[in-house]
């Protein structure tokens, strides 16, 4: 009966062995996976430094400006994104939002403050009061005005935005800066978010203030003016992708359509567009390219 019971614990303490073996195995296998995994991750460097440009100039990433993030549209138009949306954006760059609708009065106050912050290392502060924003804006001083001040920071705070660059790379971050304020004194100081200053990696184009200034009030003719900014020879365009693309709360694209006329109206009084010209359902623009757009135009024609 010894004999009998020999080959039946042997062959238990075998199977056992090779249950061993095979989870080492599968062990070694998994750490060479993580090893490659790891490998092949891009290593995302610390960002160094935030590009500076002249003080009549303000600096926005396109990705800002080629989208619906900041739309065109008046204040009472906004909405809330109660999930993560995808944006109206040009190709090369998707646009995920989720928050209280971001417009163009909310990103001339966040053009103002990387503006006050172009010299500053990332992840510095920089502090301003809220009567010299608001002046620097053109707007008045008053406690409505504060109020609204105070609005738009929580929504540039509240905001959380993820933007995918050619399918390839997405930055998340949770609102476009951080701030303290003194109730009393009415002073700001403010962090600027790192995900959010990345975006001028991809490319950012110098907005002219004092045009800029003069556009007020007219959110789809500032929306046009940051879009063809970033653009050194504007092709011919849809009205149904500058609809899109600007965030338009119109139903009716024939509203729109007017609504454009006069913006693109607006535009050529100020200078930013020599002419335009509105076919039945697209628009030719003329531009004088900056000076930096010619080089680059002229390094595109030779190849």
């Amino acid at each position: 009966m010894k004999n009998c019971r020999a080959p039946s614990e042997s062959s238990e303490m075998n199977g056992q062995h090779s249950d061993l073996i095979s989870s080492s195995e599968l062990s070694a296998r998994f750490e060479q996976l993580v090893k490659r995994k790891k490998a092949q991750l891009r290593v995302v460097e610390p960002l160094t430094a935030i590009p500076s440009w002249p003080t009549t100039m303000r600096g926005t990433p396109n990705a800002c400006l080629r989208s619906a993030l900041f739309a065109g549209i008046q204040g009472k138009e906004r909405i809330a994104y109660k999930k993560r949306t995808l944006l109206a954006s040009v190709d090369g760059i998707e646009v995920r939002f989720l928050g209280i609708q971001l417009i163009q009065s909310d990103l001339d106050v966040w053009m103002q403050i990387v503006h006050l912050s172009r010299q500053q290392l990332p992840g510095f502060s920089v502090t301003f009061s809220a009567h010299a924003l608001l002046t620097a804006l053109g707007k008045g001083t008053g406690k409505s005005q504060h109020e609204w001040l105070k609005e738009s920071m929580a929504r540039l705070g509240g905001a959380f935005v993820e933007i995918t660059f050619q399918g390839r790379d997405s930055f998340g971050e949770k609102g476009f800066l951080r701030y303290y304020r003194d109730e009393t004194t009415q002073r700001y100081i403010v962090e600027l978010t790192e995900s959010m200053l990345r975006l001028f990696e991809d490319g950012y184009t110098h907005i002219q203030f004092e045009q800029r200034h003069k556009l007020r009030k007219q959110p789809l003719a500032l929306w046009l003016h940051g879009f063809l900014s970033s653009h050194a020879a504007p092709y011919p365009l849809k009205i149904d992708t500058l609809h899109r693309l600007s965030g338009s709360s119109t139903t009716h694209l024939r509203d729109f359509k007017l609504r454009l006329r006069k913006s693109l109206e607006a535009l050529v009084v100020i200078g930013t567009i020599e002419s335009f010209l509105i076919a039945e359902d697209s628009v030719k623009i003329k531009k004088n390219p900056t000076p930096s757009q010619q080089r680059h135009l002229i390094s595109k024609q030779l190849g």
